[in-house]
């Protein structure tokens, strides 16, 4: 299953993303990879700066099974305490290859 996190970012954040800033979300979720079912982890940058398009999107390749484990990890949980302020809207889209 991918897991996948699609994110806009505040207007002050939006507008000018910093790669540091996109870096930090790599390394955070990077932690992903230790939880049992977690295969791999990517963060896909926006290429078009426009008003309505998502800012970054996160990918994680992952076991159904492993989705209550991730939910629960640090990861997920300084995700969402830390990076909640900066976040304007979020979906979180999860399918399988077919």
């Amino acid at each position: 299953m991918k897991h996948c996190i699609i994110v806009k970012f505040i207007p002050e954040i939006s507008r000018k993303i910093e790669k540091s800033f996109v870096q930090q979300i790599r390394e955070l979720f990077e932690n992903c990879r230790e939880i049992e079912g977690v295969h791999g982890v990517k963060v896909f940058n926006r290429c078009n700066e426009r008003e309505n398009r998502a800012d970054i999107m996160i990918q994680i390749d992952m076991e159904k099974s492993a989705l209550d484990a991730y939910d629960k990890s640090d990861t997920h949980l300084m995700w969402k305490t830390e990076y909640r302020r900066f976040i304007d809207s979020k979906t979180i889209f999860d399918y399988e290859d077919e």
